[in-house]
């Protein structure tokens, strides 16, 4: 008879409560003790549920559904800054005979240097910008000479993008709110109650009905918190400070020896 490990992982960082979770639930769905005990059915099919919620919720947390969308119209709208700015300080070479276009073209230029615009800048930062310096430009006499110089198509592209990137931010920041802050933690307690009460029930069955097959489940379920232990372990020794049982933690990503570093942002404790 082999003794569960009961670990509660409530505050593990959300990578490995996600991964641990799912390989503790995998397990248990492809058990024939499933069938066998109908309580431990009922049970893992409500940790299913609930684990799907948090699937949801930390996909969401992670942003990527928006990420990829925001870095290529945010290239997209510098392209068209800059396409514009290189046309106006060709104005400006113009032989002296055309003073007045080279004028112009200075004036309009002065925009971009009244903003300090940079194409590198911080995406809100760059947004607000461009949002006056599109309103400089919808000036009447500016905007006459935009369309002499055959510019008007480039800035209608550019504010077109730029009106792209704030509903992008405003809806990562909505999800952020929303989702990181309640969702995700909701939905993280909800599976961890769940999961006990699983677990629970097998430590109970290894008493009552002690049998190879749930022998081979418990030492299953051991190693995958083993694992997860591991993981965080090695995490602390290259240089991270992964979460672990104290719920701190480093920096969000994966390092090169494949070890995930989750920033505190990523814990329950992170939330907050």
């Amino acid at each position: 008879m082999a003794e569960l490990n009961r670990r509660n992982i409530h505050d593990v960082a959300n990578a490995f409560h996600f991964s641990t979770v799912e390989k503790i639930l995998t397990l248990v769905m492809a058990s024939g003790l499933r069938q066998t005990f109908r309580p431990l059915g009922a049970l893992a099919e409500e940790l299913m549920t609930r684990f799907q919620r948090e699937d949801a919720a930390y996909k969401l947390s992670q942003k990527n559904f928006t990420s990829d969308d925001i870095k290529d119209i945010d290239k997209t709208r510098d392209k068209y800054a800059q396409f514009i700015k290189s046309v106006l300080t060709a104005y400006t070479y113009l032989p002296e005979s055309e003073s007045g276009l080279i004028r112009q073209a200075r004036e309009l230029l002065q925009v971009f240097k009244d903003y300090k615009w940079r194409d590198d800048e911080a995406l809100l930062a760059e947004t607000a910008k461009l949002d006056n310096m599109l309103q400089e430009w919808d000036q009447e006499q500016k905007a006459a000479v935009l369309q002499a110089m055959g510019l008007t198509p480039y800035v209608e592209a550019l504010r077109t993008a730029n009106a792209q990137v704030k509903g992008f931010i405003s809806d990562r920041q909505g999800e952020q709110a929303l989702i990181i802050r309640g969702e995700l933690r909701e939905a993280r307690a909800a599976v961890d109650e769940k999961l006990q009460e699983m677990l629970r029930y097998i430590d109970a069955l290894n008493i009552t009905s002690p049998s190879d097959d749930l022998t081979d489940l418990i030492l299953k379920i051991n190693e995958a918190f083993r694992y997860m232990d591991a993981q965080i372990a090695a995490g602390k020794k290259n240089g991270s400070t992964s979460s672990g049982s104290n719920g701190n933690s480093g920096n969000n990503g994966s390092n090169e020896g494949g070890t995930t570093v989750i920033s505190n942002e990523d814990t329950i404790e992170g939330m907050e």
